[in-house]
């Protein structure tokens, strides 16, 4: 039997709602009597929330949260005064359900961002994949994507002393687990990551957005430009770099029986995101440029070496070499040590 069943929009939103003593047509309801319109599920369902379009052109989208998961109000006003429209506006519209044995659910309204996401993007144009066309709209993104690091960069946030040892604690401890629990292959450079810990430390602490996956990519479905970046439920203040890993779904593809292989003019898309990115934020020393390729796979190391995050879940654990833990390993193998595609340096 597959680790990977079929995605169930239905299946996934009964099980969002066993969780919570409100009911799917209450919210439904309660998103029609804030901004009216046809009330439309999202195709595809976060993990702990019901997200739909309402409004008269579709203009919204409606989230109902668990309460144990609310949305930090002061992140999304952050993320929307460093990026601007590329990040939604959020109101907070109160809690509905019964106090009880099941949670609450939080309510907000987002302004609904235009364009597709890029996996659906992908899915209507990616093929040929190797096309002159397919190349030109990858390097679109990249671009526009550089941009949007480079707002980060340029955007740095203060933290306090404590708040930046806390973070070295959490990485420390991490690492730690992944060098006890991963396969040896792993060991080399996850000491390196121990060993440039003051480096990834010293560099800006800006929003970091922990998801920056091709669902959460949304752009414009004829040109592929940058329209915005979906769900900050998770963003926190952090050195930068720690999703650049993000960028090798926008330059090569996974399949899970052969792992990643990078497209054609890899090398030239990774050349356009870094000239871009320095075009903006300025010189970068030897040194810097070190600490973000460090950043990088330590962000890696976060998100493939352990199962899934989330605050109202049991503690994650490190993954396991193993058919349950075979997706995020693909990752770790192909970015780390397969010579064919693992991370070079920045172009």
């Amino acid at each position: 039997m597959s680790a990977y069943p079929v995605y169930s929009l239905d299946n996934t939103i009964g099980k969002f709602f066993a969780q919570t003593s409100a009911t799917r047509e209450a919210c439904d309801t309660k998103a029609r009597d804030l901004v009216g319109g046809t009330i439309v599920p999202i195709a595809v369902q976060g993990n702990c929330s019901y997200s739909v379009y309402a409004g008269a052109k579709s203009e919204f989208v409606v989230q109902f949260r668990l309460k144990s998961l609310m949305l930090d109000l002061e992140i999304a006003a952050l993320a929307r005064k460093i990026y601007g429209s590329w990040a939604p506006s959020v109101a907070f519209h109160g809690e509905m359900g019964e106090k009880g044995e099941r949670e609450l659910l939080s309510v907000y309204v987002m302004d609904r961002v235009p364009g597709v996401s890029y996996l659906d993007f992908m899915l209507v144009n990616g093929f040929p994949e190797n096309s002159d066309e397919n190349f030109m709209r990858r390097k679109i993104l990249m671009v526009d994507v550089a941009r949007f690091f480079a707002l980060s960069w340029k955007s740095p946030q203060e933290v306090t002393s404590t708040y930046r040892e806390d973070l070295r604690r959490t990485y420390t401890e991490d690492l730690q687990l992944l060098l006890d629990n991963l396969p040896h292959r792993f060991h080399q450079i996850i000491h390196d990551c121990l060993q440039f810990l003051d480096s990834i430390l010293s560099l800006p602490m800006v929003l970091h957005h922990h998801d920056f996956s091709t669902c959460n990519i949304i752009v414009d479905a004829q040109t592929s430009r940058l329209t915005g970046v979906i769900d900050w439920a998770e963003a926190e203040i952090c050195p930068f770099g720690q999703n650049l890993h993000s960028l090798q779904a926008i330059t090569g593809t996974l399949h899970l029986r052969n792992g990643w292989r990078r497209y054609d003019g890899y090398e030239a898309l990774q050349h356009a995101f870094w000239s871009t990115f320095r075009a903006e934020v300025g010189h970068l020393s030897g040194e810097t440029v070190r600490a973000i390729e460090m950043a990088r796979i330590l962000g890696l190391l976060r998100v493939r070496g352990f199962t899934l995050r989330l605050a109202n879940m049991a503690p994650t654990v490190p993954i396991r070499d193993d058919e349950a833990g075979r997706y995020n390993m693909l990752s770790l193998d192909g970015f780390l040590v397969d010579s064919e595609t693992r991370f070079d340096g920045l172009g």
